[in-house]
């Protein structure tokens, strides 16, 4: 695991209670892998069904923790600010219910200077829950 729950705001600008990833457990040049727990105070619970804009959300604090993991290796910095560019190709099988554990994984498809197109998808129990394509802007 590369940072856990406790450190995970030093790598994301959202705080409590907007915060929809607990760990990063990969991170490299091509892509990213995260954990989260969806627990009963979750924002975007509502009779015990995870909204589809918090799985939008955790694609992209994925991207965040992935994007200050690798920098802070670089020695750029740990969080930076991002922004979505654009979200395309969205589709969602599924949602998760209270209590479940979301494995997220990103590949990073292309890089032009700050922007970065990537893919994500969220999975619980191995059952796809959310993919989509992101156009992710570093500040």
């Amino acid at each position: 695991m590369l940072i856990e729950k406790e450190n995970i705001t030093r790598f994301i600008p959202q705080r409590d209670p907007f915060v929809m990833i607990d760990n990063l457990i990969a991170a490299d040049e091509k892509g990213f892998e995260s954990t989260f727990e969806v627990n009963s105070e979750n924002l975007f619970l509502e009779n015990d069904v995870l909204s589809e804009s918090a799985l939008v959300e955790n694609i992209a604090q994925t991207c965040a923790a992935g994007f200050g993991y690798v920098n802070s290796l670089k020695g750029e910095g740990e969080g930076q600010l991002g922004f979505i560019g654009a979200v395309s190709r969205l589709t969602v099988d599924s949602l998760p219910l209270n209590g479940a554990n979301i494995s997220t994984k990103i590949e990073i498809l292309n890089t032009f200077d700050n922007i970065h197109l990537i893919q994500g998808s969220a999975y619980s129990n191995e059952e796809k829950l959310i993919e989509c394509q992101m156009k992710i802007v570093i500040a």
